[in-house]
């Protein structure tokens, strides 16, 4: 293998190793929820925007260019390496789908080949579009779902429209769609110029920034101090969640405006925005507080400033926190509640959780981005911390499933008691908050423990880890048990 192609695979290696036991695992322990298609998903978009994004994160687009190889070759092992990975993850999910007998759907197929061409052909041409790796990836998805949503306005629009010849029409559409971003993406990189700037892996543009920044900067010159001023540090590296904000209104307001024409395709669209939304921005603002700067390698040199290295954290904590807590949980609830009453109709039966829930929900939406800060204090880029955020969700989901399983095989009791009338829900309550809290303080502790320091070993991560997920195991393991009867033990 020539050094190209070992150094692109060593690029993309980190996010496959990281999705393939997310693909292979959940689809085989429980194929019906289809986790494994929303995993393989991800991770088609997650090393499409890597291949071309890790270069400008890094600043090496220009040593890229500058190399005496035709951009040709350079495209065609990139496309190479990254064509190599989503195929592999495409055989690990069939042969899971062949080995738990799945998969008889044509529709299921259909996305199996789908989903990884858009992935392929459009991500890397939105990357270089827009010079970055993450909003590559957003651009990338928002790209086909608003071409099939405009598709699905016209059909109800037009007229009712056979099953089999929507179908064909989408794949026709989508073959269309990334015929063009593949021919359009090769051109842009054959006469990409070199830019070798510091740039941020997500940002707003320089004029939308001109417009929004100058207000608030006009406002934060009142606040003066060594904190005030790490606050509006911190508050700036923080914009892109107000872009994320931005787009998630934009989005959400659309839906509303074709509510009552195309109320299916409204609740399509409202639905999977608000779903997108509260998913990915408190990953994006917790890794972005913390990875941002060291990618810049510039967070060893902070350490150095005359604010102690607690002050510094409380800022970036402060304002982290209370970006995340009203950007991610106040602003879709306040969408939700705008939405519920254009898709329900009169008299039916409210979803929104009640009063006495909401701090569990807080505690909750703090927690998730307790750890995408946690994988920040030792991730080099906000891409990887994300993808460790993941990774370190989703093993504290199966530590909770296994805690689960193991508390109803011993008692033989049904978890979900709590759904049963006339039962006292503030005792669950109260331990499922304790639970959350205490699980922020193990995250926050850690994360805290190593933003100090400018190395962190490999031992130290491992035991790291190993300590939070029985803490988790744990905490699931009193907190399920309080969801047993005393009544129903064994018999």
């Amino acid at each position: 293998m020539n050094a190209r192609l070992i150094k692109e695979t060593r690029a993309l290696l980190p996010i496959f190793a990281c999705m393939l036991p997310l693909i292979v695992v959940p689809q085989l322990v429980w194929p019906m929820a289809g986790f494994g298609f929303f995993a393989f998903a991800v991770a088609c978009v997650l090393m499409a925007g890597s291949s071309f994004g890790t270069e400008f994160q890094h600043r090496t687009i220009s040593l890229l260019l500058s190399q005496p190889i035709p951009r040709s070759v350079i495209w065609r092992d990139k496309m190479l390496v990254l064509g190599a990975g989503m195929v592999t993850c495409l055989v690990a999910l069939v042969g899971c789908l062949v080995a738990s007998a799945s998969g008889n759907d044509h529709a299921e197929w259909l996305v199996l080949v789908l989903v990884p061409l858009c992935a392929f052909c459009g991500t890397p041409f939105w990357t270089l579009v827009l010079r970055q790796g993450i909003a590559g990836m957003v651009a990338a998805v928002g790209a086909p779902c608003g071409m099939l949503a405009t598709y699905a306005i016209m059909t109800e629009h037009l007229g009712d429209e056979k099953p089999a010849e929507a179908v064909a029409a989408i794949v026709v559409l989508l073959l269309i769609y990334c015929a063009l971003v593949c021919w359009l993406g090769y051109a842009k990189f054959g006469r990409l110029e070199a830019v070798d700037i510091p740039t941020t892996e997500l940002r707003l543009p320089a004029g939308l920034e001109a417009i929004l920044v100058a207000p608030l900067a006009k406002v934060s010159s009142r606040f003066r101090g060594p904190f005030a001023t790490l606050l509006k540090k911190e508050f700036r590296l923080q914009q892109t969640g107000f872009l994320l904000a931005g787009v998630f209104i934009l989005v959400a307001v659309t839906g509303f405006c074709i509510a009552k024409r195309y109320p299916e395709v409204a609740t399509g669209v409202v639905g999977g925005d608000i779903f997108l939304y509260a998913l990915i921005l408190p990953l994006v603002l917790g890794a972005i507080s913390v990875a941002e700067e060291r990618g810049w390698g510039i967070s060893e040199w902070h350490l150095t400033l005359p604010p102690s290295s607690l002050k510094q954290w409380s800022a970036k904590m402060l304002a982290t926190l209370s970006t995340s807590l009203v950007l991610g949980f106040l602003l879709p609830v306040a969408v939700f509640v705008v939405a519920e009453p254009l898709f329900n109709p009169p008299g039916a039966r409210t979803l929104s959780p009640p009063a006495f829930e909401i701090p569990s929900w807080v505690l909750g939406q703090m927690l998730v981005t307790s750890v995408a800060v946690y994988a920040a204090s030792f991730s080099r880029n906000t891409l990887h911390a994300i993808l460790a955020a993941l990774f370190t969700l989703i093993a504290g989901g199966g530590v909770l499933l296994l805690a689960a399983y193991w508390v109803n095989h011993i008692a033989r009791a049904p978890i979900l008691w709590m759904a049963q009338p006339g039962l006292d829900v503030w005792p669950f309550l109260l331990t499922l908050s304790g639970a959350l809290a205490l699980a922020l303080c193990f995250f926050q502790g850690f994360a805290w423990s190593n933003f100090p320091r400018c190395g962190l070993t490999a031992l130290r991560l491992v035991v790291q880890f190993a300590v939070l997920l029985l803490s988790v195991g744990v905490l699931a393991w009193v907190l399920i048990s309080a969801l047993t009867p005393p009544n129903l033990g064994l018999e």
